[in-house]
């Protein structure tokens, strides 16, 4: 019986993993590399898998690859209301050695006076598929 392609957990951030706040009328970045330099030569394709809320209409989050060739490299992107979701997408493994980041935007649209938005980032895990 076959029981599909075989997955090994390559990387894991258990709980937050990077956040924003923004009490103001301003635009936010936020580039959490993750703490690892990685080499996925053996796998023929990742799946990431993150959750991720905010309180604002106005974000987005993206999973972005760097390698001696490609920089900032927009792997995976979803904006507005599609950030309020456990994200899982797969990937074909990059031959080279890579590094991995997650970058948050948040852009209050409305400001007045006490305005608190943010996101947030949580559960990272990286998984190799043979």
């Amino acid at each position: 019986m076959d029981t599909g392609p075989a997955e090994t957990l390559l990387y894991e951030e258990p709980g937050l993993v990077d956040s924003i706040v923004v009490t103001g009328c301003y635009d936010y970045t936020r580039f959490h590399f993750l703490n690892d330099t990685f080499f996925f030569g053996g796998y023929n394709k990742l799946r990431i898998e993150f959750e991720s809320f905010s309180s604002s209409d106005r974000s987005r989050i993206s999973f972005v690859g760097y390698n001696a060739e490609v920089t900032n490299q927009i792997l995976y992107t979803k904006s507005n209301e599609d950030v309020n979701v456990t994200h899982s997408f797969e990937l074909p493994a990059p031959a080279d050695t890579t590094w991995l980041e997650l970058r948050l935007f948040l852009s209050p649209q409305v400001c007045g006076e006490n305005e608190y938005r943010y996101i947030r980032a949580r559960d990272l895990r990286i998984y190799g598929i043979k």
